[in-house]
């Protein structure tokens, strides 16, 4: 089959997710549009930017970008052996296409390309991933809900976001609902990994009042996907994975506080930058359009909201927040051409069958 039928192809079965995408990021253009959010910062927001810090904003989340690539390997090994070289290229490229494909399309990218037939199964690794997203997502809870406990929010908190008439206390809540969401996620993981004999006949029983297939089914893909948690029991995996995923967090929250730093938010602190970062990890776990447009706008002001002025919000901040997805996107586009130059040269080796011991 040519390039050009996979194309035809690939749209035809994807066509209503992309016009879904289509209109959900017009959906978010015309939310931020109605809320007075700027897209772009205001004439004069970027006069006194410090662009030495904007630089070593930037570099502190490439270096976070990579070592959450790097940390894969953790997940991985208690699965099959894959050389670090190819996880850092495969993930290069399938950033970009979680990016830039709608609804989160590119997460089938590492299963797709890491499987090997007979050798590493596309379901191994999509449980790894699972697991990696789902761990991200308690992570990102928990460092939100500690910077939300330290930081000392503006006072009074506005009633609205930009001109939106939501009020900024939605945020804590929102943060608590969604930390609530992604550790029952890890629990029900947890849960079919350790006691999946019960756990099945327990979702067997239970879904099939409603559908015995329905019920097959989604024991089946869980306990599957369970097998991602695998790594958990070797602490030699646990430990490095969670130290790793720590300091790629606190070199983010880092890169966050430089940048707003270099617009001229001095005042907001680790903490704050902590709840910024957090609510930006949790957002990125939803259904986006291309290039996260609109969903990383609307996370950063309504985190900006809590903790600076309603008229900072929208000039300092739309510096801030024009800046992040300038430098995210660029970023982003920069590491997936080198992952798809190293694979294009056939620079990667062949995962080995057998786990690490």
């Amino acid at each position: 089959m040519n390039d050009a039928a996979t194309k035809s192809g690939f749209l035809k079965r994807h066509l209503r997710l992309l016009v879904a995408s289509g209109f959900l990021a017009l959906g978010l253009i015309w939310i931020m549009k109605r809320g007075a959010l700027p897209l772009l910062p205001p004439e004069g927001a970027l006069a006194h930017t410090n662009w030495w810090l904007v630089a070593l904003s930037a570099l502190a989340l490439f270096l976070s970008i990579i070592l959450r690539f790097a940390r894969y390997t953790f997940l991985i090994s208690s699965v099959a052996h894959v050389p670090m070289r190819r996880i850092l290229t495969i993930s290069s490229i399938a950033l970009g296409l979680v990016t830039f494909l709608p609804f989160r399309l590119g997460e089938f990218a590492r299963p797709a390309m890491l499987r090997e037939k007979g050798r590493l199964s596309g379901w191994a690794v999509t449980g790894t991933v699972g697991a990696e997203r789902i761990i991200d997502g308690v992570l990102f809870g928990l460092m939100l809900l500690a910077g939300l406990a330290l930081a000392e929010p503006h006072e009074p908190l506005p009633d609205h976001i930009g001109s939106l008439p939501v009020p900024a206390k939605l945020v804590p809540q929102a943060a608590l609902f969604a930390t609530v969401v992604f550790v029952g996620a890890f629990v029900v993981m947890a849960i079919f990994y350790w006691w999946r004999t019960t756990a099945r006949r327990i979702t067997e029983w239970s879904l099939g009042l409603v559908s015995k297939r329905l019920a097959g089914v989604l024991a089946d893909a869980v306990e599957r996907l369970s097998d991602g948690l695998r790594f958990l029991t070797d602490p030699r995996k646990t430990v490095p994975f969670l130290a790793v995923s720590v300091v790629a967090s606190l070199l983010h929250i880092w890169s966050m506080q430089l940048l707003a730093d270099a617009v001229g938010l001095g005042q907001v602190n680790f903490a704050e930058a902590t709840v910024l970062t957090g609510v930006l990890g949790l957002a990125f776990a939803l259904p986006n359009a291309p290039g996260f447009f609109g969903t990383i706008q609307l996370a950063l002001y309504a985190g900006l909201a809590v903790y600076v002025t309603p008229s900072q919000v929208v000039t300092e901040g739309a510096a801030l927040v024009f800046l992040f997805y300038v430098s995210y996107l660029s970023q982003v586009v920069l590491i997936t051409l080198g992952g798809v130059l190293f694979e294009s040269r056939g620079v990667t080796d062949a995962p080995l069958a057998s786990p690490t011991k």
